[in-house]
Parts: C-alpha cells; structure tokens; sequence
C-alpha cells in the first residue's frame, strides 16, 4: 500500500470514529441522511486494483480509473512467430479497460437494494473493505488489422505450379507444392480467451498450409491452348525479309501470371524482343550513301545519307505475341527502326571520308574507241561509297557494256586472241581499280590477270573484266568507310581512293616462276595498320608465252567476233 494510501486510511478511520460518536449522538438514521448527502461519492472503504478508492467523487473515480486504463494498455502483448517475438502493448491490439462499466460497478457499492441495506452497508463502510472487480475489453477486428501488418506471416512461399517444355517440346504441367503461413485467425482467439480468462497475454503463432494461387486443371487448359496455339512456330517479316521462330523458342518464353486466381498468359517480351533481333541481327534495309565531290583534292559532302533500318521496332515482341494469342495468320509483319549504331549515323553522314589514301594512274594512247569505253566505265564507278566489310564487284555494279549505255566496240582478249567487243578496253580501268585498292589495303574476293602482258600495266599486278566473267570484285576491310573516285584525260585515267588512314601499304617481293610454257608472277605485299598489327600477303599473274597460244604452246581457236 502506498504512504498516500495509508493516510487515507487513517483519515478515514480518525472521521470513522468522529462520524459514529455523532451518530451515537445524533441516532443512526439521522447520521445515515447527514452523511450521505451532497454529491454521489463512493462507498468508505472501497478498494479498486489493490488501491483505496473510497469516499471519492465521480471527478476522483474518473481519475483513478484512466490511471488504471492506462496501466492495462500499457501491459506487454507477446506473440511468438516463427521468425521471432512481436512486442506490442496491450492498447495497440484492442486490449483495454472497460471505464464506464467500472465506474457504474463502484459507484453502486453500497447503494443498492432496501434503505435498511444501505444502512447496513453504510454501518459496515466504517469498519472493513469493498472490493469492485474491473473487466477488460478487446477488440479483435483492431487486433486482426495490427497482426495482419506482421512480416514473417508467410513462413514458406508455395510453389506455383508451372509449365515447361516436355521431352517432345511441348507445353507440359510441373505441380506446385504447399507453403507454410500463420494462422492470424488463431492468434487472435487465443488473445480473446486470455483476456476473457486473465491469462498472461502471450500467444505462441501456430501455422497451416499456404496452398498455390493458380489451380493445376486450369493451368493444364491454358497449356493445351497455348501448344496449339504455337504448333507452327511463327513467321516474322521485316520488310521484305521472312524468317521463321520454331514452336519450343516461343513456349520457353511463356510466363504464367495470376488474375483473380485464374491462370494468365504472357510472353516475356523482353526475352522475346532480344531473340527477334537477334534473328534478324544481320539485316540492313534501306539507306543510302552520302554523295561526294571532290575539290582541289579534298572530299567534300554534297548530300549526307541515311543509316539503314534496322530490325526492329520496340513494339516487335509485343506485335508478335499478340498474333500468336489472337492466333492470326501470319506473317507478322514489324516494323523495322532507324539504326541508333553511332558508327552508321557517322558512315552515313560521310565523316570518315577525311583524305586519300590510296591514288593510281595508267596511260593510254589518245583518241580511240577503247578510251571512251573507259571514261564511261570511270563514270558510272565514280562515287561508289564502301563502308567497312562491304564489297564491289565491278561486273554487278556497272552491269554489261551496251551501247545503250554509252559503250563503243574496241579491242578485247578472248581465248587470248585480240578481237573487238562492245565495252572493250576497259580491262585497263580494271587495273587501274585494282592497284588502287591493292594500296589501300582491301582484300581481293575475285580477280584475274591480262593473259597476255601489256606494258602499259605492273608487271603481275593487273587484272582485267569481261561480261559476264572475270569479274573484279573487293571489300574494305578496314575500319572506315572509303569513297572510290575516278577522274582522266585523253591519255589516263586515275583512280583516288579516299578515307580515314589506317593501313600503310607496301609491295614487298615479288617472285617469277615458269609453269609450263606460260609465266606466273607472284607479288607480296605487308599490310601495316595503325594497331601495329602487320599482315602480309600476295596476288599472282599468269601470262601467255604469245597471243593465241596456250599454256602448252598450243595454238587456240580465235572465238568468232
């Protein structure tokens, strides 16, 4: 008991027995109306949760009762999930003191049944105790809310049931297992007994089974929909391009989702978007090549190109998956995107073409009919725009001579006979074309030499172009795109190579050998680019020992003209 409490006690002892003189005096019945007059107050001697609480107005009631709510609130509320102890205060789950109830019970004490009752309850007030007993109230909906908000509810995830690829490559069902969750419900009536029974507030979290969202049935009907679905794989077109996605590349990229408890499918567009690009990884569509001049030496940009489309356009996996699950006929028709590679923007724009790089000249006589076929053939190479890995052919792009294209007949050799043809003459443009590229450091995809040596060429470093064969053909194998430019005069005609330097270029050896009655030249060269890696290689020439014979010595037929 505290001191205050003591004090109380003894005050109303020292009144006890002042009041009962007075009633010896005044008669029991008189002090019984003398005493209890005035505003209600509780019964003397009355005890609330181990305290003296008698003799107090409805203003001292209430102030002991909320110190008393105060402390049930504050009582510690445990409850042991798997994961650890939850630590809350009584108040945070609902548990509180029931203060109206309490209040009525002890302002009743003493004052209830016949008058003669409550003189003997009064009489009795001077001399022992009254003890009110409070109830607590719980709120479980407040409790349900608060554990509900508990992590670790969910001891173990289940595991959805899912499908994969079976060994025939179709869609096929793997079960899902149970997981494990608190029983919340539990916990909550557990913490209802106890405040019912007064128990000590502590809950020890029992768990059940967490079954998988999606239903296996309905999980096997979306699968037989979906391998029919996907039986044939997908054709996708890109421009004029059509190529083809088996059944097993889709259905890997299937993704089973959960709506409203029903199985849901979707393809990983992402996954799927890569796998389209990739398909289609090497294609280039459209586009076009910067257009050049070139004044007093220097390459000039007259009109900047276009990078090429490229596949595809952001949108390509999800028009696809839509035409599968809407099962529409194909092709699947996506669009294609400009190309975001910063090293075809450049290409296109021409930036790379900075200087020459690589120049040769030959010289012919004036005024004849084989120049004029090899002005026209240098016109139509002239600008010809090559970025790194790509190749001409000079046969594809100038196409046969006609006169229709401006060629006039001159002299060609056929069966290593002299004879003349539409376009002809214009081998020494083929050679003047392939020195410029041998010095620029392309590789060579076709070529062959004159059969017969013409001194106006290196010695077995030449070729020459008939139609439809031998053909001239190149690629740049450097790093920078190359503008091919070609100018003359009445007796030459020069080939101007322009880019960004890369390779240094040098004929090395050059080796001649008999075989048979004809003479093979080989010539070397050494490639020096600029990361100092050093790569050599040769080109070779076979001659005739004379015009019209083999290289047996035989004679051979002079083809009709």
């Amino acid at each position: 008991m505290t001191p205050d409490s003591k004090w109380r006690l003894v005050r109303r002892v020292l009144i006890g027995i002042v009041s009962l003189a007075a009633l010896l005096a005044a008669g029991i019945g008189g002090a019984y109306a003398l005493d209890t007059r005035g505003e209600p107050t509780t019964v003397r001697g009355l005890i609330i949760a181990g305290e003296l609480a008698g003799d107090l107005n409805e203003a001292e009631l209430g102030s002991v009762i909320a110190d008393l709510r105060q402390r049930v609130e504050a009582r510690e509320v445990r409850i042991d999930l798997p994961d650890g102890p939850r630590l809350l205060e009584a108040g945070e789950v609902g548990i509180t003191l029931d203060s109206d109830g309490l209040e009525r019970a002890a302002l009743e004490v003493g004052k209830t049944g016949s008058t003669l009752d409550r003189i003997r309850a009064w009489l009795a007030s001077f001399t022992s105790q009254r003890t009110v007993h409070f109830a607590l109230s719980f709120d479980p909906e407040q409790a349900a809310d608060v554990i509900a908000g508990f992590d670790g509810l969910v001891v173990e995830e289940p595991i959805e049931p899912r499908l994969v690829l079976g060994s025939d490559q179709r869609l096929v069902v793997r079960e899902g297992t149970d997981g494990r969750r608190v029983y919340e419900e539990a916990i909550v009536v557990r913490l209802a007994e106890q405040v019912a029974g007064g128990g000590s507030l502590q809950v020890e979290a029992a768990t059940i089974p967490l079954a998988p969202d999606i239903d296996e049935e309905d999980l096997q009907t979306v699968a037989d929909e979906l391998n029919v679905l996907t039986e044939g794989g997908v054709t996708i077109q890109v421009g004029d391009e059509r190529r083809s996605l088996a059944a097993s590349a889709l259905r890997v990229r299937l993704e089973i989702g959960n709506h409203e408890g029903l199985p849901n499918p979707s393809f990983d567009l992402d996954s799927l978007q890569r796998l389209i690009e990739h398909l289609f990884g090497d294609l280039a569509l459209g586009g076009t090549d910067p257009v050049f001049d070139v004044v007093d030496d220097e390459p000039v940009v007259v009109e900047p190109g276009e990078p090429p489309m490229e596949c595809c356009r952001e949108d390509a996996a999800a028009e696809v998956a839509e035409a599968i699950v809407s099962d529409r006929p194909g092709p699947v028709v996506v669009e294609p995107r400009e190309s975001e590679d910063p090293r075809l923007v450049e290409w296109a724009m021409g930036e790379d073409v900075v200087e020459k790089v690589a120049e040769f000249t030959t010289e012919h006589s004036c005024c004849q009919g084989r120049v004029d076929n090899i002005q026209r053939f240098a016109d139509i190479v002239r600008g010809v725009y090559l970025t790194p890995g790509e190749s001409l052919s000079l046969n594809e792009h100038v196409g046969e001579r006609t006169t229709e294209k401006g060629f006039v007949p001159a002299g060609t050799i056929l069966a290593g006979h002299l004879v003349p043809t539409v376009g002809g003459g214009v081998s020494q443009f083929a050679t003047t074309m392939f020195n410029a590229a041998f010095f620029a450091g392309f590789d060579f995809i076709s070529y062959q030499s004159h059969s017969i040596y013409f001194s106006r060429y290196p010695y077995g470093r030449e070729a020459t172009i008939s139609w439809p064969l031998p053909d001239l053909e190149f690629e740049n194998t450097t790093d920078h795109p190359a503008l091919i430019w070609t100018s003359y005069t009445d007796t030459s005609i020069t080939v101007s190579i322009y880019s960004t330097p890369s390779v240094e270029v040098e004929q090395t050896d050059q080796e001649v050998s008999p075989a048979r009655q004809c003479t093979r030249v080989d010539t070397f060269r050494l490639r020096t680019y600029s990361d100092g890696r050093e790569v050599e290689d040769s080109v070779f020439a076979t001659y005739r020992p004379a015009e019209g014979l083999d290289c047996n010595g035989n004679p051979t037929e002079r083809p009709d003209q």
